[in-house]
């Protein structure tokens, strides 16, 4: 496995970029379009060898979307795949606003409440 990060300038702000490349088992490209919905992997045999619920690919974009970023993929099968995350660097005027999105009931508004102290 192999991490690569940088900070690259794109659309009149630098954006920092982390890349994620295995050469495992790699995905078709029927596997490939469905592996950022819920509960979903790649195959049956999937869940069984390695695990997981599949909503791990699904958070991720959904939290790199809440930072105005994105989540993209390129995989071959028997050769690997490589993820790659997008998002602004921020402190900067021009960085694209944040998708707003609602989990659970949470928005970018909801303040926690804390237990009044006496």
């Amino acid at each position: 496995i192999q991490l690569r990060a940088r900070r690259e300038p794109r659309h009149s702000c630098d954006w920092l970029v982390f890349e994620v490349a295995d050469t495992g088992i790699g995905m078709t490209p029927e596997q490939q379009a469905k592996v950022f919905e819920p509960f979903t992997q790649a195959d049956a045999s999937t869940s069984r060898k390695y695990g997981g619920t599949g909503l791990g690919l699904t958070l991720s974009r959904r939290f790199t979307e809440m930072l105005g970023g994105d989540i993209a993929m390129t995989s071959e099968a028997g050769v690997g795949s490589t993820f790659t995350v997008s998002i602004p660097a921020g402190g900067d005027s021009t960085v694209p606003a944040a998708r707003e999105h609602t989990i659970a009931g949470i928005t970018p508004d909801t303040r926690m409440a804390t237990p009044e102290r006496s």
